[in-house]
């Protein structure tokens, strides 16, 4: 089974866009993804964890969007903000002529 690391999966979903969200708890921090201000979605790491096992990664991968393959490269880097954005439009999560 695939795992990740928290802390470099979360500084790699902010440098794709993902943003702090103000709903935070003690036990997880919460990322926002905007498009044109607007957020389209979110996903959450929790606070304590060293490693993102496969249950974590197939809840983020669902808030995300995502098959996990592609989640995977997201959280690894080879998936680029402009690919993540085509897919979400794909998907009719964000609007085509944007």
């Amino acid at each position: 089974m695939p795992t990740l690391d928290a802390k470099q999966t979360y500084k790699n979903l902010k440098k794709k866009g993902f943003e702090d969200s103000a709903n935070r708890s003690d036990d997880h921090k919460y990322l926002e993804f905007r498009y044109n201000g607007k957020v389209v979605l979110y996903t959450k790491i929790s606070h304590g964890e060293k490693e993102l096992g496969d249950s974590l990664i197939g809840q983020m991968k669902r808030q995300c969007k995502l098959e996990k393959s592609d989640f995977m490269d997201l959280a690894n880097c080879p998936l680029s903000l402009e690919d993540y954005t085509a897919k979400l439009r794909e998907q009719g999560l964000l609007d085509s002529n944007e």
